[in-house]
């Protein structure tokens, strides 16, 4: 057996949670914000058009508008349909905007399985179709008049860019501590989706304390999303994921589990000169080199101190919002969001 297999099988948890099942209630929502996109996107200028009709058709759950949506269907005050599924459709565009950029930064040739907009079109129009799309997304937020949407928006967008240079900054270090590995998916990954929460909860008309528990809850989903996604790139199958194994790895980024294995790792060690070679020069990684890694981090048992921490922040996330909410089927799946972040399995 594979020391991917083998870490694999030690993290099998319960059967994964359908991602349809606890999006049924907000379908008709979806559909709405998924026709307000396509005609966000629309632009005379035909190369902004098409990367951004390229991004979007790729895909992707949708699971930042749908934290909008069940968040403000949860608080069960308020649904200003159009200016919720405005702002579920601007988050969106900023998700958007951030993976063409990323994709541009870190050089990235697939997601999800296709071409991404940077090997199409090249680096610089990709990147001016990014920023058109964050315009987009605020024009979009302001159109609607909501003041404090455009502020948490405009956080958001702060916080992704800074965590995007925290990540460069430690980028080929093999002493990434965790708490700066935190501090990086706070701002970028758990910030924006603690702010769609937020939004949701400002646009039900929801009290300080339930918004708050909104963005709290959203932040411990984030942390687990990202945890998980870094589980994936060691772990997932790359037919499922979209992107080659050790995605990461190979971009010379020290993700969860293999800081909690390197810093176990002793100075005598070849191995940790070894992974610290690799992760300064990404370029001498081979598949061997990659199974390599994978089995030093099931050795020392770093994919299950990722997991580990992830369960820790799905239960957070669900601690934030069971007693503050009205029972409801959104709050369920709010609940069931948090679980499928953990078990996804792409």
């Amino acid at each position: 057996m594979s020391s991917v297999a083998a870490a694999q099988t030690n993290l099998e948890s319960d059967r994964p949670i359908p991602l349809v099942s606890f999006l049924d209630p907000i379908q008709a929502d979806l559909a709405a914000v998924e026709t307000k996109l396509n005609e966000e996107i629309r632009s005379d200028v035909r190369a902004a058009y098409a990367i951004s009709g390229h991004t979007l058709s790729a895909g992707g759950k949708r699971l930042r508008p749908a934290a909008v949506l069940l968040s403000a269907r949860s608080v069960k005050n308020a649904f200003p349909s159009q200016t919720v599924y405005a702002s579920a459709s601007a988050v969106e565009l900023i998700h958007m905007a951030s993976l063409i950029h990323d994709d541009v930064v870190d050089n990235t040739d697939e997601r999800r399985g296709r071409p991404t907009a940077n090997v199409i079109y090249g680096n610089q129009i990709s990147v001016l179709v990014g920023d058109y799309l964050l315009a987009k997304s605020i024009y979009l937020a302001a159109r609607e008049g909501v003041l404090e949407v455009i502020r948490i928006f405009s956080k958001v967008t702060v916080g992704l860019s800074e965590g995007e240079v925290l990540q460069i900054t430690a980028q080929g270090d093999p002493n990434t501590s965790e708490e700066t590995y935190f501090d990086i998916i706070k701002r970028k990954t758990a910030g924006f989706i603690a702010g769609c929460c937020e939004v949701g909860a400002v646009l039900s008309e929801a009290s300080p304390v339930v918004r708050q528990a909104l963005s709290d809850y959203g932040l411990s989903l984030g942390l687990a999303f990202q945890i998980a996604d870094d589980l994936l790139d060691f772990l997932g199958d790359p037919k499922v994921t979209g992107k080659p194994r050790g995605s990461d790895l190979r971009e010379g980024k020290m993700t969860l589990p293999l800081i909690a294995a390197y810093r176990q790792l002793g100075d005598e060690d070849i191995r940790k000169e070894q992974i610290a070679g690799w992760i300064q020069d990404p370029e001498t990684l081979t598949p061997e080199a990659i199974e390599q890694v994978v089995a030093t981090i099931h050795e020392f048992n770093g994919f299950e101190y990722a997991r580990a921490a992830a369960v820790r922040q799905v239960a957070e996330a669900q601690s934030q919002i069971t007693h503050l909410l009205p029972a409801s089927q959104y709050r369920d799946s709010l609940c069931s969001l948090a679980e499928y972040a953990l078990g996804r399995t792409s």
